[in-house]
């Protein structure tokens, strides 16, 4: 993944979240964001994904592991 293709990808995946919110698409925001090293970006998708499904095993290990760089 290149830095250009990345801001390219989150900025089409927030205007599909825009139109629905969906979790797959809030996973797949977040990660991009977890590779960017966008800590509060993907902190923002997991627990927004999270509040639409608490027990979402991805989003959980995702929402640990970016925890844990919190700043």
């Amino acid at each position: 993944m290149d830095n250009h293709k990345e801001e390219e990808a989150i900025a089409e995946l927030s205007r599909a979240i825009a139109f629905k919110a969906d979790l797959h698409l809030l996973h797949l925001r977040a990660a991009f964001h977890e590779h960017k090293e966008d800590v509060l970006g993907a902190l923002r998708d997991c627990r927004a994904a999270l509040s639409v499904d608490p027990n979402h095993q991805e989003m959980l290990e995702l929402h640990s592991r970016v925890n844990r760089h919190e700043p």
